[in-house]
């Protein structure tokens, strides 16, 4: 009998609270992070911008920048690959199934920087869930409200 390639099963899971994000994907352990926890660590506050089919708007907000959360993640990095880490990227999930997608490369501060953050406070509200915000973005289509997950994926390498 030919034997079968072991598959990874994930271990259940508890549901989440509504003030909880999960980090998942390609990395050793999938972990949940609070909002207040994220709250805990926000930065200073800081205007964003952007124009939308109406208008320019301008809003405040106060959050953790996006790669200081994830650099906690331990991706499932390949044995000797030059600098794999930016074979990655982080798709943002929100409740509604809204999802934005942005690359290892853009939201490290060694090559993009693109500065995006989770928001936990947005106009003077605190937030229960946290909203993906991309200050370098013109426009708002990348803003993820009531995160609840993050999922690091490693993007295949096709050969030439």
């Amino acid at each position: 009998m030919d034997s079968l390639p072991d598959v990874r099963i994930p271990a259940p899971r508890p549901p989440l609270r509504d003030d909880q994000v999960l980090v998942s994907g390609d990395v050793t352990r999938e972990w949940v992070i609070a909002t207040p926890d994220l709250h805990a660590h926000a930065g200073l506050p800081v205007d964003v911008q952007y124009v939308t089919t109406r208008c320019r708007e301008v809003h405040h907000v106060q959050g953790v920048p996006l790669h200081r959360v994830l650099r906690r993640a331990c991706l499932l990095l390949a044995e000797g690959g030059k600098m794999d880490h930016l074979n990655f990227a982080v798709l943002a999930r929100s409740e509604d199934g809204f999802q934005a997608l942005l690359s290892w490369a853009e939201i490290d501060p060694e090559f993009g920087g693109c500065s995006a953050l989770l928001a936990t406070r947005y106009n003077g509200v605190v937030l229960t869930r946290p909203t993906l915000v991309v200050p370098s973005d013109g426009r708002s289509s990348r803003y993820v409200r009531r995160v609840c997950r993050l999922h690091l994926v490693r993007v295949p390498v096709s050969a030439p």
